[in-house]
């Protein structure tokens, strides 16, 4: 045996992949499990991290959710990040850049630091001796792939001037699986790994009471594990800063909040959560506030019109997130709370920072080729406007501008059967393991690309986490499962980011 091979085993022994399947990439797979690693926290990360082979990908049965993140492929994890304001150096930055760099890089701009919590850094953005902002806005563009800036540059206008204005990392990207909403706000909040602010996925599960639990349920951030920017800016001004947060689902919304009142010496700060279940506005009135202006607005106003939408029907508070229609009522909400919060009205700079949903909720139901995406982000893109005009009435043109996204969208699939739905996945499981009772598998959402597993049951079988993750890995469509205690021993062995 020569050398660099017995020095390559030694390597994939070390981070549980000594046995691979024909045609799969050593190199591509540790990367992958180094992401995996870098979101392992303890009693949260399901026993095994599936990652389907570039192409496919696994989705519900909910016809609204007929594209789904989640994965480490550059079509979910390639991301925009970028800075526009008079105290940036504009211009394209080829060096790589993370979720967990933009909260640092406002802190910077604000003249405070991130907790040690915090493993991202200040990007090279800020010129030395420039004035701080009145104010600094984060925009997260839920769902916003990077390569949309160059496809679609013609249909976003305001963004496409903002872009060439700005500071442009050219390889910026999510460093974490899964590539999900909560996962992705939660980071760029905290400016944290997923390892220590807590938050895993959009769900995990409790095997002691033996259900799902979801981060973020009625807008609270108790499972939030560490401090976000909001909660280091309100300390640092004593509550004098005016915060204001909103986003259009529960697991957006709070994190860019923080902790609000449930922060020890926290403050009020203005939280807007939109709750499908009523089409309203909503806040955890025990952490936070909701803006009296928004009490009021309700999402079925959008289809008192029409009930359709580019022949789609949009006449409930769920579809009709899944619409164009849907950044008017997001961006009236933004507007009105601008406009009615006490911005810009002393030398503490406010902060703003927003959920933008649509590319999102359209890129689930019809993907980022459709001619439906095009639309909301040319929606997106002139609501957008409204809420740059509303900010600079209030605080001029010295702001500070982040923006970036949480995670991408897999594009349409090369033929219909690399789309794969996740009750398949855990019947497949069951069949070939727990065939008479199937009460193997706990919980599988495929946004989370996690399977929780009742290892108890798994060990009375006869079976151990290997036998299903090299069960799982023969499929065609399957391109890695990493169990629990590889990504732990990774997690052990973790090298820096860079």
């Amino acid at each position: 045996m020569n050398v660099s091979f017995s020095r390559t085993a030694l390597n994939c022994a070390l981070l549980g992949i000594l046995s691979l399947p024909a045609g799969k990439d050593v190199a591509t797979r540790q990367h992958f499990l180094e992401m995996a690693a870098r979101a392992y926290y303890p009693g949260r990360t399901g026993q095994l991290v599936v990652i389907a082979r570039e192409g496919d990908f696994f989705t519900r049965t909910d016809p609204d959710y007929r594209f789904m993140h989640g994965s480490p492929w550059p079509y979910d994890v390639s991301i925009p990040i970028f800075f526009v304001g008079p105290m940036v150096k504009a211009g394209t930055y080829p060096e790589p850049a993370v979720q967990q760099d933009v909260a640092p890089t406002i802190a910077a701009a604000l003249g405070v630091r991130m907790p040690p919590t915090a493993s991202g850094r200040a990007l090279p953005v800020l010129r030395t001796g420039a004035p701080g902002p009145r104010a600094a806005m984060l925009i997260v563009l839920d769902g916003m792939r990077r390569d949309y800036f160059d496809r679609y540059a013609t249909l976003m206008p305001t963004l496409t001037a903002l872009r060439r204005s700005s500071a442009w990392f050219s390889q910026a990207s999510v460093n974490v699986i899964p590539s999900n909403t909560a996962v992705g706000h939660s980071t760029i909040a905290t400016g944290a790994d997923p390892s220590v602010h807590g938050i895993t996925g959009v769900n995990t599960y409790d095997f002691v009471h033996r259900r799902r639990h979801e981060f973020y349920a009625e807008q609270s951030p108790r499972d939030l594990m560490a401090m976000t920017l909001a909660d280091v800016w309100q300390l640092a001004t004593g509550g004098r800063a005016v915060i204001l947060a909103q986003g259009s689902i529960d697991r957006a919304a709070t994190p860019l909040g923080g902790h609000g009142t449930c922060l020890m010496n926290g403050s009020p700060i203005s939280l807007a959560s939109y709750d499908q279940r009523t089409g309203a506005w909503a806040t955890d009135t025990s952490c936070f506030r909701l803006p009296d202006i928004l009490t009021d607005r309700n999402a079925r106003s959008l289809w008192q019109t029409s009930r359709e939408w580019m022949g789609h029907r949009i006449d409930s508070t769920t579809t009709v997130r899944h619409s164009g229609l849907f950044p008017a009522f997001e961006a009236d909400a933004m507007v009105a709370t601008i406009e009615q919060a006490a911005l810009g009205q002393d030398s503490i700079p406010d902060l703003v920072l927003l959920n933008f949903k649509g590319a999102d909720f359209v890129g689930h139901s019809y993907g980022p080729e459709s001619e439906e995406l095009k639309t909301t982000l040319t929606e997106m893109d002139r609501q957008l406007a409204r809420i740059l005009e509303a900010l600079e009435s209030k605080v001029g043109k010295n702001y500070l501008l982040a923006v970036t996204a949480d995670h991408g969208m897999p594009s349409t699939p090369a033929s219909p059967d690399r789309r794969h739905f996740a009750p398949q996945l855990a019947d497949l499981i069951h069949q070939k393991f727990d065939p008479q009772e199937k009460r193997l598998v706990m919980s599988y959402d495929s946004e989370n690309s996690q399977i929780f597993v009742d290892e108890a049951r798994l060990s009375a079988l006869g079976f151990t986490l290997d036998d299903v993750a090299r069960f799982l890995e023969s499929q065609p469509y399957v391109f890695a499962v990493f169990t629990e205690p590889q990504i732990r021993a990774a997690a052990d062995h973790a090298r820096p980011r860079r």
